[in-house]
C-alpha cells in the first residue's frame, strides 16, 4: 500500500474509540517520519551483510542464465577495495574474468568515454562551446534540420531524436549497403572493417553524411537515442580532422598509457581470446555488437569501445579526481562539475552523463546512499561505469549480459544495476 493511499484511508476510516487516539497520533507524526521523502523508511546500510548478498546476487544472475559471469572493481581514494569476478567468460569455458585480462564490449558507455569527455575536452580548447549549433562545425548539417541543434541538447538527449534510426532503411534507401561489393581482406581501396569484412575507401564518410541530412526535426523532448552521439562524433570529427578512435588515442588513451580501450580491439593488438563474447554468433566474436556501430566500420559515437575494468577504472579516477591522473591534467575541474555534477531538477541526465534522481517522480539507477555529484554511464551489454567525487569511489561492472542470445533478462527486468550500485555503496 502507498503512503498517499494509507493516509488517506486514516483520514476517511471510522475507527472505535479506543483506536481513535492511537490513530491520531499516527497521523500526526508521518509528515516527520517521511521527512519529504519516502526512503526515510529504508534500512540502514549493513557492510556486513552487504558482501555475502552482492556474492549471493551474483550467483543468482549466473544461475538465471542472465550472464555467465562478471567483473566488478571498486576504488575508494587511492586504493581498490573490491576487485572481483564471478562465473566464467562462457557459459562451460571454466575460465573466470578479471578485470586485466578480460576485454568487454562497453555499448553505450562509448557514449560517455569517448563523446562526452572528449566534447569537455574541446570545450577547454576553446574549440567549442556547449551552445554551439551542429551546423557551425558539421557542414553536412548545413541548411538540414539536425544542423540546428545545440550540443548540450545532443549530450542530455533533449532533442526528440527517434531511439531508432533504421539504418537499414536510410542505407538501402540510398544503394550504399551492399556487402557483395565489400572486399574479404583490408586493401587500401578497402580499409574499413564491418564484422569480418571491409568496406569500400570512403564508404563510411558517405554513410556519416546520409545520417547527418536526415530529415527528422528536433523537439524540445528528452528520449535516449544514439543518433544524437553519432551526430556527437561527426561534430569532433570534423573539429579535430581527425577520425574518432585516432583522436581518443592521441589526447587521451595513449598519454594514461591505457592498451586495453579501444575500438575494433582485434585490429589493435587485443587479441581474441582476451575478447568476453557479446553474442553465440561467430561474427560478433571481437567486433561491436550494435548493428549501426557496425555498419559505422565498428567506429561510432553511440557504441563501438571495448575496454577491460581496469582501464575503465582508470579514466573514472580520472574524472573523479578533477581531471588529473598521476600528476597530469587532462580536464579542469570546473568543467568536469559544469557538464557532470549538476542536473535540472526533475531529470536523471546531465550533459552527457546519467545522474542521481533529481526530483521524485524520476527514476535514476543511482541508490539512494550516492551524492548528488555522482554520475556515469551504463551499456546495453551489460556495462556499468560510476564516479562518485563526493564520496570518491570509482565503480565498475563488466558483464556479457546479451550472451549467448539477446533478450529481457532478470538483471535488466529487475533492475540489475542499481542493484549492484546499491550493494557497493552498503559495502563501503
Amino acid at each position: 500500500m502507498s503512503i498517499a493511499l494509507f493516509v488517506d484511508r486514516i483520514r476517511t476510516r471510522v475507527f472505535s474509540d479506543e483506536k481513535q487516539a492511537f490513530y491520531g497520533l499516527l497521523f500526526f507524526l508521518i509528515p516527520f517520519l517521511l521527512v519529504g521523502n519516502e526512503t526515510a523508511f529504508a534500512k540502514k546500510p549493513n557492510p556486513k551483510k552487504a558482501g555475502p548478498m552482492l556474492d549471493y546476487r551474483m550467483q543468482m544472475f549466473i544461475r538465471n542464465q542472465d550472464f555467465p559471469g562478471a567483473v566488478l572493481v571498486v576504488r575508494k581514494g587511492n586504493k581498490t577495495v573490491l576487485n572481483k569476478s564471478w562465473g566464467e567468460t562462457t557459459y562451460g569455458s571454466r575460465k573466470r574474468p578479471d578485470a586485466k585480462n578480460s576485454v568487454y564490449d562497453l555499448a553505450s558507455v562509448t557514449k560517455a568515454i569517448s563523446i562526452s569527455t572528449t566534447i569537455m575536452h574541446l570545450v577547454e580548447l576553446g574549440k567549442i562551446k556547449p551552445e554551439d549549433s551542429l551546423s557551425m562545425h558539421v557542414k553536412a548539417t548545413k541548411g538540414y534540420p539536425l544542423g540546428k541543434l545545440t550540443i548540450e541538447r545532443l549530450l542530455s538527449h533533449k532533442t526528440g531524436l527517434p531511439p531508432y534510426y533504421f539504418s537499414n532503411y536510410w542505407l538501402l534507401s540510398t544503394n550504399r549497403w551492399d556487402e557483395s561489393t565489400f572486399s574479404p581482406i583490408a586493401t587500401a581501396q578497402y580499409p574499413d572493417p564491418y564484422r569480418g569484412i571491409y568496406l569500400p575507401k570512403g564508404y563510411r564518410t558517405l554513410m556519416l553524411k546520409d545520417l547527418c541530412q536526415l530529415p527528422f526535426n528536433g523537439k524540445n523532448k528528452t528520449i535516449y537515442s544514439d543518433l544524437n552521439y553519432i551526430l556527437l562524433g561527426c561534430l569532433i570529427e570534423e573539429v579535430t580532422g581527425k577520425r574518432l578512435d585516432d583522436y581518443l588515442k592521441s589526447w587521451l588513451f595513449d598519454p594514461m598509457k591505457l592498451t586495453s580501450i579501444r575500438y575494433n580491439p582485434l585490429l589493435n593488438g587485443i587479441t581474441t581470446d582476451r575478447i568476453i563474447p557479446t553474442s553465440s554468433n561467430p561474427i560478433h566474436k571481437g567486433w561491436v555488437y550494435d548493428d549501426e556501430a557496425a555498419k559505422l566500420a565498428g567506429i561510432c559515437g553511440a557504441a563501438g569501445l571495448f575496454s577491460n575494468a581496469e582501464n575503465l577504472a582508470d579514466i573514472g579516477d580520472m574524472l573523479r579526481n578533477g581531471g588529473v591522473w598521476k600528476g597530469q591534467r587532462f580536464l579542469k575541474q570546473a568543467t568536469i562539475k559544469r557538464f557532470a555534477w549538476y542536473v535540472e531538477p526533475g531529470h536523471v541526465r546531465a550533459m552527457g552523463w546519467q545522474k542521481p534522481a533529481s526530483g521524485r517522480r524520476v527514476k535514476s539507477i543511482a541508490p539512494p546512499t550516492a551524492s548528488l555529484t555522482a554520475f556515469g554511464h551504463t551499456g546495453y551489454t551489460g556495462t556499468l561505469f560510476w564516479v562518485d567525487p563526493k564520496k570518491d569511489l570509482t565503480i565498475i561492472f563488466l558483464t556479457n549480459v546479451t550472451y549467448p542470445r539477446d533478450g529481457i533478462s532478470t538483471f535488466k527486468k529487475n533492475a540489475g544495476y542499481k542493484t549492484v550500485l546499491k550493494l557497493v555503496y552498503d559495502l563501503l
